[in-house]
């Protein structure tokens, strides 16, 4: 696929999500494609024997990766990121990243989903890394509010169940934990509120396929990961996040200890 021309191609309908694991949805979108190159580090994990696409992700530096722990409970050798934003020549194959180390956060709840977090040690198999220089990871998540963009290679189509091949983005407002609360009610870990993040839209949303993709804030930084919602696009209920800069110092001391 080569670069395209527009950005705004608007998706029309809204997705709802049947695939219901404990009164949550496995996570999007009623959004718009994304032209190739705005958002390479944008991967869509795959099953490296059936190029399946399972979740989302984020490529963080040459070698590391972040995802939703709840994405990856198979081993390293069963995954494959592509990078389906990045911009190659007509009929050309996406590059691609091996899996070679998963590191869970030893705290995840498979339950309740907190600390929903993974970091995976990756091979980038490209020449040009350069532009991944750029810090991605934010200084802190004091003070967040306001307008978030989620991106995703979640389901176009209920019925067929196709994923999509292009990177998908929606933009969706920050709310605050009391809200969250309120409108999901048991769902929300109560002794978690420092750890996660809520955002809303309009009939924008993260959805089946869209679990560990990023939400990326008016800062340019990586501010959250897709971990659940209660259904997709339902007006004024809100999808849960989890938080990077609650886990800054655990990502870093990982790519300390697992330093290539």
């Amino acid at each position: 696929m080569g670069c395209r021309n527009a950005l705004a191609i608007v998706i029309v309908g809204i997705i709802v999500d049947y695939s219901v694991e404990c009164g949550r949805v496995k996570r999007v979108i009623g959004a718009e494609v994304v032209e190739c190159g705005i958002q390479p580090r944008a991967v869509s994990l795959q099953n490296a024997s059936s190029s399946q696409h399972l979740c989302g992700g984020t490529i963080i530096s040459p070698y590391y990766a972040l995802t939703a722990a709840h994405c990856v409970q198979s081993n390293e050798d069963q995954y494959v990121l592509q990078l389906n934003n990045y911009c190659v020549p007509e009929g050309a194959k996406f590059p691609t990243a091996t899996v070679k180390k998963i590191i869970k956060h030893e705290k995840f709840d498979p339950v309740t989903k907190a600390h929903d977090i993974a970091l995976l040690r990756i091979t980038l198999h490209l020449c040009d890394k350069s532009w991944l220089k750029e810090q991605i990871l934010p200084k802190s998540s004091f003070g967040l509010s306001g307008e978030c963009t989620i991106y995703g290679y979640g389901f176009q189509d209920l019925e067929t169940k196709e994923t999509s091949t292009e990177l998908l983005a929606g933009k969706l407002e920050i709310v605050s934990l009391d809200e969250c609360r309120r409108e999901l009610g048991p769902y929300v870990a109560p002794d978690y509120d420092s750890g996660m993040i809520c955002a809303v839209g309009e009939g924008v949303d993260a959805c089946q396929g869209d679990s560990g993709s990023p939400l990326i804030c008016s800062r340019g930084k990586l501010e959250g990961i897709s971990s659940y919602g209660m259904s997709c696009a339902v007006p004024g209920l809100p999808g849960v996040y989890t938080s990077v800069a609650a886990h800054l110092n655990w990502i870093r001391e990982n790519m300390k200890y697992y330093a290539p």
